[in-house]
């Protein structure tokens, strides 16, 4: 997310658990072995550790990154067909599955954020999407100006409109009111329009992340055809540069552990900023306009969602395609204590977020809320350590 500036307990089952504890230690043994067999040639020992750490960052590239970017732009192509036809045919029935509809893409976006750069920062996508808070003057202005709503189109948005007007939240706006969804008498024919025009641009923008980490090539037919009509392609596949980091002709990462501290970085940042800044922000000020996604209620679902991204990251992918390599297993290798700590510390950060009562925004006290920020703050301190130790 990007603030405008303005003035569980672990559901994994016991057997899964012991299963993936399992093949870790298989895997770890099988380093050793390696490693021992080969102690008169350090250079086939490097081989071994090298082969291990890209097949760890294929892994995330793959089984976390470009499966969480496919699961988002897949639904914001839902949000928007949902927004087209709310305007087309306003009803109850069809607002209810709008907001339905923004909340799926939200929480692939949520966890999306624990890998907020490469692409989501060169193309300013994160600000593109999710700036808050709306903008509520400038909105105002807009919807007023008959010339600009007689144009109003996802082009004459991203042309037009400041991140304060656009994506996620000014969504939210026209969708929600109160944590459900807006009765659709109280949304005039010009919000829907905005709303379409939106959620339009939305999609595009999320394609385009997907794209660029898995490649043009990689994404579906109709996906490509939107981005060549907007002329959004993407000039790079990060997925390949992180894969192939320490090779020749691929300079950003050096080598596969400055490639994997990158990765730590990302989790570590969602980490700190869901503890010091979603939670400690508007706890501090006491205004409800720097909660994020205060209208629908939904920023105890965006907070726990931001930390099971950096499940996913930490595991080795998604719950339906993880496995064993994983950047736990690396991290376990040099320091099993520190793996351990990472995993609950992840695990005690959901919960304690799901923890605090709801909705977020009329709960903004220290007592309600200092369990969870610092379950955050702690879960941050361990992630720096495991990047401390790859360094």
């Amino acid at each position: 997310m990007k603030k405008i500036n303005t003035n569980g307990k672990n559901t994994e089952s016991p057997a899964k658990s012991v299963l993936k504890n399992m093949v870790l230690a298989m895997t770890v043994l099988m380093l050793a072995a390696t490693a021992s067999s080969c102690n008169d040639d350090e250079e086939d020992i490097a081989d071994v550790s090298s082969s291990q750490l890209k097949a760890i960052v294929n892994q995330y590239v793959n089984n976390t990154v470009i499966a969480t970017y496919r699961l988002l732009a897949d639904n914001a192509m839902d949000l928007q067909q949902a927004c087209s036809e709310l305007y087309l045919n306003p009803t109850q029935t069809n607002a209810d599955y709008a907001c339905s509809k923004w909340i799926a893409a939200r929480k692939y976006w949520e966890e999306s954020e624990a890998f907020l750069y490469g692409p989501a920062s060169t193309y300013s996508i994160d600000p593109h999407i999710d700036s808050w808070p709306l903008d509520q003057q400038q909105l105002n202005n807009l919807l007023a100006n008959q010339y600009a709503m007689s144009q109003m189109s996802a082009d004459y948005l991203a042309a037009n409109c400041g991140y304060g007007l656009l994506g996620f939240h000014a969504l939210e706006y026209v969708l929600f009111r109160d944590g459900q969804p807006r009765p659709i008498s109280q949304i005039p024919t010009t919000e829907l329009n905005y709303a379409k025009a939106v959620a339009e641009d939305l999609c595009r923008q999320c394609i385009r992340l997907e794209a660029s980490w898995a490649g043009m090539s990689k994404i579906s037919v109709e996906k490509q055809q939107i981005l060549e009509d907007c002329e959004l392609e993407p000039d790079m596949n990060y997925g390949e540069i992180l894969i192939n980091a320490g090779q020749s002709g691929y300079t950003l990462f050096r080598t596969l552990n400055a490639a994997i501290s990158q990765i730590l970085m990302g989790c570590s940042d969602i980490a700190d900023e869901v503890g010091n800044t979603k939670i400690a922000d508007p706890v501090a000020s006491g205004n409800v306009l720097d909660v994020e996604s205060w209208y629908s209620w939904n920023s105890i679902a965006d907070f726990a969602d931001n930390i099971r991204g950096i499940s996913y990251v930490y595991n080795g992918g998604r719950p339906e395609n993880s496995n064993s390599y994983s950047v736990s297993s690396y991290i376990s290798f040099i320091d099993p204590s520190l793996d351990g700590k990472i995993r609950q510390a992840i695990t005690d950060a959901i919960y304690e977020i799901e923890n605090m009562p709801a909705p977020f925004r009329n709960h903004l006290t220290e007592t309600e809320t200092n369990a969870a920020k610092q379950a955050c703050q702690k879960l941050q301190a361990l992630l720096d350590d495991a990047m401390d130790i790859i360094n």
